[in-house]
């Protein structure tokens, strides 16, 4: 199960952004032939054969390489997609049409790059999840001698988690459970400094820069120091990333459509304009280095979507203890680097309490129990405050229990509007942008304050919103539900909200059904009930459960009944209101 915990002071904040590679030069050009396909000039005909006879072998070990025809096939795949990535959509429609697009030619690029993908990424099916099972006992033992120490839990597999950490003993609330040493959390910092030095041109885009550093390290294979860790990460995700048009269209019209969506087009970029400086024009950009991925350790978009998903699932932020020498050392003192932690992140998520933390002066891990356990019963961790949307997104699991969830909706001040000026200054004094997302919280609370603020300064006539510009200190009243305001005012205030909600909702009904109808061999319910026994029994049988498509469509599915809850509830909530 994925994993994205804050280990500093930043650990509250919870938040996964993807890294933005920089552009590709805007000076660079290309030509098109008569059939459409992009073509370089004898300058890039030349780069390429030289990446050819370079681009052969990994460690010794040689590899696929692509012949003239395919080559020119990718090369065109490729400028196509960045063409893509780089556009910024004016609407949903727009970006989901961009989406499907940029699928296919992942798919066609995926298709040409299949004998690469197969040398370098072995086998990504659930095959290779029962190698993965094999290999926990070589891990474990990497593990002691690296100078993990715990010894109350242990590594083992558990129906709907794939792995977790299991009690060996009874565990006392608070009591330390295990430390992983800084030598081994794999960072960037890890790499030698032929390598690392390439990451001075992104010193704060870490999870990128740890990333990279996992393509590097993976396709070393035994010959990395990392290999009895790499090969206990799981085969594939359930991330974004992974999602067929098929699944993505089952998250069109909720909150997490849009951040889905932009996430793949992020990682497709990066990927297409690393391949772009390696294979079609390498210049002096600061992409250029970054191409060596390719030209030395033989990248596909397979191997790249994995390390990212990898990232994703599972990063931490540590204390950043190297610093790159072209960079400013007082600009990165408090700028931490995203960080691999070995053990430790097979802990899977329950809602309680962050106890694991970063121990500067030990230089090490620390995790503490954070309720008392008994021995055979799985132990967990608290990964933050986050929503569904952002671990459906970021992690590829659902928390159905959340307390911490909400549902974001979309609001803005219309440039139209005589009085948005007005409007956008009232805000700015509660830190609301003129243009939001703001959270539909579950109950008991149902409206954040935010959100009851900006629809209450979107009602104000002129004389209202110069009355509460009179009195900047009472600005913060009208974050509160019990703020006071004229009876019109506020009847508009939760009419508008109602209406909203009410808009949302009418989504969700007319498409739950078409969505539940075209799950395969019967209802949600009953599939969810095959897939937790057909897990249960290849537990029992000492396996480890299959990864499948389903476990994506029934999380699709879940997802949309939790954000369909809250809105449902917050409807019924702003109705109430509207009758006082």
């Amino acid at each position: 199960m994925g994993k994205n915990k804050r280990n500093n002071k930043q650990q509250h904040k919870n938040k996964q952004q993807a890294a933005t590679l920089p552009s590709a030069s805007a000076t660079e050009t290309t030509t098109t032939t008569a059939k459409g396909k992009h073509a370089t000039g004898n300058h890039n005909n030349h780069h390429q054969q030289q990446n050819s006879s370079v681009n052969n072998n990994i460690n010794g070990t040689r590899f696929p390489t692509f012949n003239t025809k395919q080559r020119n096939e990718l090369n065109a795949l490729v400028l196509r997609l960045l063409e893509l990535a780089h556009a910024v959509p004016s609407n949903a429609n727009e970006e989901w049409k961009q989406y499907v697009d940029m699928q296919q030619l992942l798919q066609r690029i995926m298709a040409i790059e299949e004998p690469l993908q197969r040398h370098i990424c072995m086998d990504a099916s659930n095959a290779n999840e029962k190698m993965r099972l094999a290999k926990v006992a070589a891990f474990s033992d990497w593990a002691k001698a690296g100078g993990i120490q715990t010894d109350c839990v242990e590594i083992a597999v558990f129906p709907g988690y794939q792995l977790g950490l299991r009690a060996k003993r009874d565990i006392a609330a608070n009591e330390q459970v295990l430390t992983v040493p800084r030598k081994l959390i794999f960072s960037e910092e890890h790499l030698p400094e032929s390598d690392r030095k390439l990451f001075s041109n992104f010193p704060l885009l870490t999870n990128f820069n740890l990333a990279y550093a996992l393509v590097i390290e993976k396709v070393r294979g035994t010959q990395s120091s990392w290999h009895p860790y790499i090969e206990v990460l799981p085969a594939r995700y359930n991330t974004v990333l992974y999602f067929s048009v098929e699944q993505m269209q089952r998250l069109r019209g909720t909150s997490a459509c849009t951040a889905a969506l932009r996430q793949c087009r992020v990682i497709a970029r990066q990927y297409a304009s690393m391949y772009k400086c390696a294979h079609i024009r390498n210049d002096s950009s600061v992409m250029a280095s970054m191409g060596v991925l390719f030209t030395q350790h033989g990248l596909c978009y397979e191997l790249y979507r994995w390390a990212v998903s990898t990232v994703m699932t599972r990063q931490n932020l540590v204390p950043r203890e190297y610093f790159p020498p072209e960079a400013n050392a007082d600009d990165l003192k408090d700028s931490p680097i995203s960080a691999l932690i070995p053990f430790w992140d097979m802990a899977n998520h329950k809602p309680g309490k962050i106890t694991s933390f970063y121990g500067s002066a030990a230089q090490q891990m620390e995790c503490a129990a954070q309720e008392a356990y008994k021995a055979g019963e799985q132990f967990f961790i608290y990964y933050g405050d986050r929503c569904n949307a952002d671990m459906l997104v970021h992690n590829g699991f659902l928390d159905p229990d959340n307390r911490k969830d909400y549902v974001n909706i979309k609001l803005g001040l219309s440039p139209t509007d005589p009085l948005a000026e007005q409007r956008a200054s009232l805000l700015a004094r509660l830190n609301i942008e003129r243009k939001a997302e703001l959270r539909v919280l579950p109950a008991p609370d149902y409206i954040s304050g935010e959100l009851l603020a900006f629809v209450r300064v979107f009602n104000m006539s002129a004389a209202q919103l110069e009355h509460w510009h009179s009195d900047p200190e009472r600005t913060v009243d009208l974050l509160h539900i019990d703020c006071a305001l004229e009876t019109d005012h506020e009847t508009r205030t939760w009419q508008y909200l109602y209406q909203r909600l009410k808009l949302l909702l009418g989504v969700f009904e007319a498409t739950q059904g078409a969505l539940e109808a075209s799950l395969p061999d019967g209802g949600a319910a009953e599939k969810l009930q095959a897939l937790q026994v057909e897990c249960n029994e290849q537990v029992e049988g000492g396996g480890l459960p299959q990864r499948t498509e389903l476990e994506i469509d029934l999380m699709l599915l879940q997802y949309r009944r939790l954000e369909k809850q809250i809105l449902a509830e917050a409807l019924q909530y702003a109705q109430e209101r509207c009758k006082v």
